[in-house]
């Protein structure tokens, strides 16, 4: 193919201006999670240049950049044999082929302009850079205040699992930083903060048991009864995901928290959630009964060797015969491009092993999210995605009524969202690997409901 000039039209009347920009996607590949990419587009004097961030790698160039007849072309040279993507481009999305190595999958890209960026750009708010401690541990953050002196009611944002960033950014939607908006839009500061070891805050989030995280916050709240013009008696907590667990347990221990928001938040044991969360992601990427049901076995070992603290050898054994396994199933010529193949063997095993022994995963399959639940005495959200597979919303929404009924909580409110996912997007089934497709938006009824709920019992 022969690249059009710019500005020449395709022979569907798409020009090459029109593929201009940054274009995120994915390669689904074997596993329970595709691989992202971010292609930017530019076109220049002899038709278009691209380059790639993938794998941690960024500005790759990419070579054969071709449009022709709305399906557009090109390759990246790398280590293990070149890559090249084929694809259709319609409607803004770009969907089609990728091979490299004798593997052949499937990819999509699409451009992203969503008005909820999270930004604060046009707003009347303003944003502050904030750094605390936590014993020897600092923490870097962002402190968002509404448009006036105040003072002003206010939370502490505490992300979900992983590290994360002060915008919890999750497959592209900074869920923290676009909440944090809306928020300040409502009258309420927020001051959200870098997971340990993510950003500017020091530590190892994997050394951190829930408790320890528990702290963290219990930090951030100082640091806002501290600030002149935030309202010390109108100071909650809003918890996502794990994060949700996390809240109860400091409002509990905090003298002075006004109310707690808990959003796609566990309400049963962590080890419940874990076994759920992993049957869904294997049976979202096409694995085999044999392949879910080694899987399973493998996380009643793991489930063992934490309660036990013994068997970890077999956990190592079966982890590594899985791997192992993985990369047998590969073409011939996919695995000759594998430079090492024992050490990246080793590599992921090892990877595993560390989150499986960490404090911070042991402390999260033994906690029974029930009784910091019944002991809350201050009014509560809890809200949950309809579609959400990570947290599901039947049987947590379910477990979270049973106990607050139980508790000495004072009004509460309990809803799901229709059509929403684990992060509040508007979405289709829900699935992780749908995450980097849906706009970067809340579902409507998600801000509306959260933000009367707040003028209701804070008064905003």
């Amino acid at each position: 193919m022969e690249p059009d000039a710019p500005g020449e039209a395709d022979g569907t009347g798409m020009g090459l201006e029109g593929l201009e920009g940054r274009w995120e996607g994915e390669i689904s590949i074997p596993g329970p999670t595709d691989l992202p990419f971010v292609v930017d587009m530019t076109a220049s004097g002899d038709g278009l240049r691209a380059t790639i961030d993938i794998q941690g790698v960024s500005g790759l160039p990419l070579s054969s950049v071709v449009l022709d007849a709305g399906r557009i072309h090109f390759e990246l040279n790398s280590p293990i044999g070149l890559a090249v993507w084929d694809g259709e481009v319609r409607d803004g999305v770009i969907e089609g082929d990728f091979t490299q190595a004798g593997m052949a999958q499937t990819f999509w890209m699409q451009r992203f302009d969503d008005a909820a960026s999270g930004d604060g750009e046009g707003t009347a708010f303003r944003r502050e850079e904030v750094v605390f401690a936590n014993g020897d541990i600092v923490l870097a953050g962002e402190l968002t205040l509404p448009e006036g002196d105040g003072p002003h009611p206010a939370v502490v944002l505490i992300s979900g699992s992983g590290d994360q960033d002060r915008d919890s950014d999750i497959g592209g939607f900074r869920l923290f930083a676009v909440l944090a908006d809306h928020l300040a839009g409502a009258g309420v500061a927020s001051l959200r903060f870098d997971d340990r070891g993510v950003g500017g805050s020091t530590g190892d989030g994997l050394q951190a048991t829930l408790q320890i995280r528990a702290a963290d916050v219990e930090a951030a709240v100082d640091v806002l009864r501290s600030r002149d013009g935030i309202d010390a008696g109108s100071i909650g907590l809003v918890g996502h995901s794990e994060g949700g667990i996390v809240a109860p347990v400091v409002a509990n221990r905090t003298e002075g928290v006004a109310f707690v928001v808990l959003l796609a938040a566990p309400a049963v044991p962590g080890a419940e959630i874990l076994a759920a969360q992993q049957a869904q992601l294997f049976e979202e990427s096409g694995a085999t009964a044999e392949e879910a049901e080694q899987f399973r076995a493998l996380f009643e070992l793991v489930f063992h060797a934490i309660a036990t603290g013994q068997g970890w050898d077999e956990v190592e054994a079966a982890m590594r015969s899985m791997v192992q396994q993985g990369f047998e199933a590969l073409p011939e010529q996919a695995r000759e491009a594998i430079p090492d193949e024992d050490g990246l063997v080793d590599s992921i095993v090892a990877e595993e092993m560390a989150t499986w022994q960490s404090p911070w995963f042991g402390s999260f399959l033994e906690h029974e999210p029930r009784p910091a639940i019944v002991a809350l005495d201050v009014p509560v959200i809890a809200l949950y995605g309809e579609l959400d597979v990570q947290v599901p919303a039947a049987v947590n929404s379910t477990a979270m009524s049973e106990a607050i009924a139980e508790s000495n909580v004072p009004t509460h409110t309990i809803a799901t969202i229709f059509s929403a996912n684990h992060l509040f997007q508007e979405a289709v089934t829900g699935s992780v690997d749908e995450y980097r497709r849906l706009k970067r938006e809340f579902v409507a009824d998600f801000v509306t409901i959260l933000t009367e709920w707040l003028t209701d019992v804070i008064g905003t």
